[in-house]
């Protein structure tokens, strides 16, 4: 079977990864993790395009039949292009779209909350999109938090502090739901939670991704699946453009087992 290709400039993506991992067992993975370029959300839409576009190609060139965005910065300013270099053949799953999607039939005619990156919320893509869907928006950029879970720092001071910081003003009070724009983000909904009043939700992409991607493609889980049955690993490939500890560490926690990274020279092309 082809693999799915997923890719993030970090760690964030493996939220989506395991999501779609759990949705579909069955399917093999093929993750690009551009830790030489990390974060983002922190370069400029030209830049984003660019090498947004570079990986979708790859992994399209490596046999994927679908490739999953698994970032927020990369979905809100880079779409077209990274569905322009794969051409119409292969599916592109967005992080946004399925979370709209879901936000707007639960929580249409109410102020739904986002926080993300830089690069994700002054593209304006979450803000117009729930819009026409009827919510009010209250979006915050967070450009900090990204660097500071990829650096390892998922809970305890550092992230306290940033998140007292963004959150502790009260800006999210009278939201009902607050969308968490940004894969990595998930590492600290806890701690995130921990500064909202307890009426308001938060949405996670991930799961939402992985059962869009089952949609658009057809795959779905078949526990009967030969594979499976003869115990066969279904194989899962981790590319990174830069060999970091971190990422490996992440990678090794989100699947819990040893992970074995591939350093990609993609950009010496």
């Amino acid at each position: 079977m082809r693999p799915i290709g997923i890719f993030d400039s970090g760690i964030g993506g493996l939220t989506v990864a395991r999501a779609i991992a759990d949705r579909l067992p069955h399917v093999p993975i093929v993750y690009f993790g551009d830790t030489e370029h990390l974060p983002y959300g922190e370069k400029s839409p030209e830049l984003i395009r660019q090498y947004a576009s570079g990986i979708a190609t790859h992994l399209k060139e490596r046999g994927c039949q679908a490739i999953v965005v698994a970032c927020n910065s990369a979905s809100s300013n880079a779409l077209d292009s990274i569905q322009s270099a794969v051409g119409p053949g292969v599916p592109v799953i967005d992080v946004l779209q399925p979370v709209v999607n879901a936000v707007s039939l639960r929580f249409s005619r109410t102020n739904v909350g986002v926080i993300g990156t830089r690069a994700t919320i002054e593209s304006g893509g979450y803000q117009r999109m729930l819009e026409e869907r009827g919510c009010q928006v209250t979006a915050l950029a967070t450009p900090l938090l990204a660097a500071a879970i990829e650096e390892g720092f998922h809970e305890g001071l550092v992230s306290e502090a940033l998140l007292q910081a963004y959150l502790g003003q009260g800006t999210f009070d009278d939201v009902s739901a607050l969308i968490l724009g940004c894969t990595h983000y998930p590492l600290i909904a806890e701690q995130i939670a921990a500064f909202l009043p307890n009426s308001v939700e938060i949405i996670n992409s991930a799961e939402l991704v992985a059962e869009a991607l089952a949609n658009a493609t057809g795959l779905y889980s078949k526990h009967e699946d030969l594979e499976i049955q003869r115990g066969t690993p279904v194989l899962r490939q981790f590319l990174v453009s830069d060999l970091t500890v971190s990422f490996a560490q992440s990678a090794q926690r989100f699947f819990g087992e040893e992970v074995q990274l591939e350093e990609s020279d993609l950009w010496s092309q």
